[in-house]
């Protein structure tokens, strides 16, 4: 299990009120490769990281201090060496590495969330200003940046592959001949599905952009067939037709509640009698009181992604999978992540 971390009150409302500081003394470190440099040489002094990163001393003793007193660094005599925190999740041979989520956070969203305020006040993603490009929704302005798509993507696929663990373990699709991956991104959830399930057929259904640069991740002549790429937009062309599940994962909390019941009502309508559709998604408690994850990913759902989503509730989720026309319902929690999948039956 992994080791705890206590704070004063008073510290954890300066990470609070400091957290753009934070944040940049933690992007700041993985920009020098700090992390991995001191593993590799099983610690530094002052002198020795300095030269290691190529600044001065004095700049690299403010970094030095920031990380230690945020507790990624520790100091063993006159040595920094990293944290176990950090090493599980700051190294990219660590269990969790964090670098794709960060890179998102700095290269994305950030700078989008000084408009929160005014993005409640106008109940709209005002953060959007920040990058240029045709559309109303984060997805469709980042086709005019490729470099930027690429780390949105990235950080997506890593974060897919490591929950989509969980529903592999907790749900069969042997009984599934052709599966639509609504919104299917890079195309990470789809090929694993074809991969572990050889009568699988799986169609990725996204933006032309986006299945262009998935489709280019499949090297195995048998995947190749099996994992087909159709471009179009979810809101206004019609979904693949033949298949007998759809997938609408990762979807669910970029848009608000009804929008989400009209696209469930679009997959409703696109199965056979007997197909499925599983929802699956990032999700916070039925209370509305946490997680903490859930309460810090929901503002950039309404700043920057769309405007109008959330991390919202399992109970949110089977409403409007019940609402959208399916008749029965199964709902599995504590999948791990905070997700949970809602599977409906037509």
């Amino acid at each position: 299990m992994a080791a705890s971390v206590t704070i004063t009150d008073a510290d954890y409302l300066r990470i609070i009120i400091h957290g753009t500081t934070a944040f940049e003394l933690l992007r700041t470190g993985l920009e020098f490769d700090l992390f991995e440099l001191l593993e590799g040489a099983g610690g530094m002094d002052l002198k020795e990281v300095a030269t290691a990163i190529g600044v001065e001393e004095q700049p690299a003793r403010v970094l030095l201090l920031g990380l230690t007193s945020l507790l990624l660094l520790e100091k063993q005599g006159d040595k920094y060496v990293n944290s176990e925190m950090a090493r599980r999740k700051l190294l990219r041979s660590g269990e969790r590495f964090l670098g794709p989520l960060i890179d998102i956070q700095a290269k994305i969203i950030n700078a989008s969330l000084v408009d929160f305020a005014e993005s409640m006040r106008q109940n709209t993603n005002v953060g959007l200003r920040h990058i240029s490009g045709p559309g109303t929704t984060l997805y469709q302005r980042l086709t005019a940046h490729p470099e930027l798509q690429k780390v949105f993507y990235d950080n997506m696929g890593d974060a897919s592959q490591r929950a989509f663990a969980q529903i592999l373990d907790r749900y069969d699709f042997s009984n599934i001949r052709h599966a639509i991956d609504i919104g299917g991104g890079d195309g990470t959830n789809s090929i694993e599905l074809a991969r572990r399930y050889p009568q699988l057929e799986m169609t990725v259904f996204d933006q032309e952009s986006v299945t262009r640069l998935a489709s280019q991740r499949i090297e195995d002549p048998d995947l190749h067939k099996r994992v087909h790429f159709h471009a179009g937009d979810l809101f206004a062309d019609p979904l693949p037709q033949g298949a007998d599940a759809i997938l609408f994962f990762h979807i669910f909390e970029i848009w608000s509640l009804e929008r989400n019941t009209e696209l469930l009502r679009k997959c409703y309508d696109a199965l056979p009698e007997g197909g499925v559709c599983l929802v699956y998604n990032f999700t916070s408690n039925d209370e509305g009181t946490g997680s903490m994850s859930g309460g810090l990913v929901s503002p950039y759902f309404l700043a920057l992604a769309s405007g109008e989503g959330m991390t919202y509730s399992p109970n949110d989720m089977e409403k409007a999978v019940l609402d959208a026309g399916f008749s029965r319902i199964e709902r599995y929690q504590d999948m791990g992540f905070s997700h949970t999948l809602v599977v409906g039956h037509k």
